[in-house]
């Protein structure tokens, strides 16, 4: 099992999501499922459990980041 986490950085700041247990085959959908990003707009839960929707416009200047910690 493995801890994954969105990470998106911007102009306004960096924006942790909320941590997930996964499995390899569940990151590898996020993976895929994280390349359409930059194609609309993108809704997170963060880790103090406040949520956040950043316009398409927003998301066109953002990076995304994925990370993965064994757990």
């Amino acid at each position: 099992m493995w801890e994954a986490q969105f990470i998106i950085i911007n102009e306004f700041g960096r924006f942790v999501g909320r941590k997930v247990e996964v499995d390899d085959d569940q990151f590898k959908k996020l993976c895929e499922l994280s390349r359409n990003f930059y194609g609309s707009g993108f809704e997170l839960t963060l880790e103090d459990g406040s949520f956040i929707v950043l316009a398409p416009e927003i998301v066109n200047k953002s990076i995304l980041q994925i990370t993965k910690n064994k757990i």
